[in-house]
């Protein structure tokens, strides 16, 4: 007669790599990934930071008390989840963005004192562009903008030279203020500003400050909510009700249209379709994030990602996540987030 023998199972930590990397592959959230990687020594070392997934967007609070409050919010669409996130770097002062997960922080008064930061690691880089009143990142092109931050496009807003754009100068090694005149709302695409006003659209050349392709507009077509540099490509963004306040989110819709920039003469093109990407909007800017690679219900390309305020006044007062579906022409609401007005961001761990 045999005798059972009691299975003695193997301790977490001796878990092979190949399922260590199945699960920690599949966490999107990166503070679910973080906690992961500190449950021991093994899956610290077994899930390295340059091997971590694409984080999808988080929703990161507007600051409801900026005088006395460090302590904000950021949303978690694909579980529903909200974290605090302790940030003293942004307490006294407005931030907006996002690029590259990286934020413009900046105080009021005369003394600005404007910072990039990255609220995930809170490694911060002064801007050299004081008694400005407001600050926006346009472009960032490298993920590690505090270490090398040669290749950045800030929008600047100064009393006495209006709308400017500082930028790094590779040829004088240093930063440079440029007033600009064109639009108020701007993507960098090929190397190139572009910016819209008043149904026209212009390209302009940061180091020469010469303009090229003014693009009009087809004539059934409203100003651009934003521009938005999506896969090599560049779209602008119709809303329509999303600012209106008593307009139920459900009653939001978009338009979507692409530059042909290669036909003679180009023109914006529009579209129904585009593709596996998401389009995730802020206040007058977005941004594109791949819907490829994302294995979790509920979230699909072909997508515009919003919020809106719920029209309450009342301690119910909160903001909505919205989802518009290009190929169903609808909107519907995807997510509940007891914050204030947000912005999307990309979580940087860099």
């Amino acid at each position: 007669m045999t005798r059972n023998k009691k299975t003695v199972p193997a301790p977490w930590g001796d878990l092979h790599p190949d399922l260590l990397r199945h699960i920690y592959t599949k966490l999107y959230d990166p503070v679910d990934f973080n906690h992961f990687r500190a449950v021991c020594k093994g899956w610290h070392a077994g899930a390295p930071l340059s091997e971590r997934p694409l984080p999808f967007p988080l929703l990161l609070e507007g600051n409801p008390d900026p005088l006395f409050n460090s302590e904000f919010k950021l949303y978690s669409l694909p579980n529903g989840r909200t974290y605090k996130l302790q940030l003293p770097e942004a307490q006294n002062k407005m931030f907006f963005g996002q690029s590259q997960g990286h934020l413009v922080t900046f105080g009021k008064g005369e003394d600005s004192s404007p910072t990039l930061l990255n609220p995930f690691t809170r490694a911060e880089l002064p801007l050299p562009f004081g008694n400005c009143n407001f600050f926006s990142p346009i472009y960032i092109g490298t993920t590690d903008p505090i270490g090398n931050p040669d290749d950045m496009v800030v929008n600047v807003r100064c009393p006495e030279k209006e709308h400017s754009l500082g930028f790094w100068d590779k040829e004088e090694n240093d930063w440079v203020l440029r007033k600009i005149d064109l639009g108020s709302s701007r993507a960098w695409h090929k190397e190139r500003l572009f910016t819209f006003d008043n149904r026209r659209t212009w390209a302009l050349d940061l180091t020469t400050g010469s303009t090229s392709l003014s693009i009009w507009l087809p004539n059934h077509v409203g100003d651009f909510y934003c521009l938005v540099e999506a896969a090599g490509a560049l779209l602008g963004i119709v809303q329509h009700n999303l600012c209106i306040d008593r307009v139920p989110l459900e009653k939001c819709w978009f338009e979507v249209y692409r530059l042909e920039e290669e036909e003679n003469p180009p023109y914006w093109s529009k579209l129904s379709d585009i593709g596996d990407l998401m389009i995730f909007l802020n206040s007058n800017n977005g941004f594109c994030v791949s819907a490829n690679g994302f294995e979790f219900d509920g979230i699909r390309g072909n997508c515009i990602y919003f919020t809106k305020w719920n029209g309450k006044d009342d301690h119910n007062s909160r903001t909505l996540i919205g989802r518009y579906e290009l190929g169903e022409e609808r909107s519907e609401i995807v997510g509940h987030p007891r914050c204030t007005a947000g912005t999307w961001i990309v979580p940087n761990l860099c």
